[in-house]
């Protein structure tokens, strides 16, 4: 959208010379601009390495832009347990169950999603990342 604004700025100003469509254009622009930075800083996503001892994460990034999310290194103690949310499809649309798989935090130590798995790989994939990590298994069924 970016691109197609800047192109019609140019064009506007060099050939066709209407101050209304660059002012327009402009204005699309900041707005475009505005929404994606806003977009990007809520869209979570992270990368990290689960170790026996430790969680490693860091926060992605998208166009240079940093992600939400938690960032830093935490001890395997300061968790409490592996939770696996499973969601139902929605009635009006056609699809299948699926699983979130997050480590739960204790205080000041955030939870984090480990992944989102469908057909209930999830629950599996819980069940042995908290048998490889001593933590209980939180298993729960969510609307959403």
């Amino acid at each position: 959208m970016l691109v197609v604004a800047a192109a019609g700025v140019l064009y506007s100003l060099l050939v066709s010379h209407n101050l209304a469509a660059v002012a327009l254009l402009l204005i699309v622009g900041v707005f475009a601009v505005y929404f994606g930075r806003l977009f990007l800083a809520n869209l979570p996503g992270t990368r990290g390495t689960i170790t026996a001892s430790a969680i490693t994460v860091e926060r992605g990034r998208l166009f240079g832009l940093p992600l939400s999310g938690p960032e830093g290194s935490f001890p395997i103690r300061q968790f409490t347990a592996v939770r696996v949310e499973m969601a139902p499809p929605l009635a009006q649309v056609l699809g299948q169950r699926h699983e979130r798989v997050s480590l739960v935090g204790r205080e000041r130590t955030p939870t984090i999603l480990v992944a989102e798995t469908s057909r209930g790989a999830g629950i599996a994939l819980g069940r042995e990342l908290a048998t490889a990590l001593d933590l209980p298994v939180d298993e729960q069924l969510v609307p959403y």
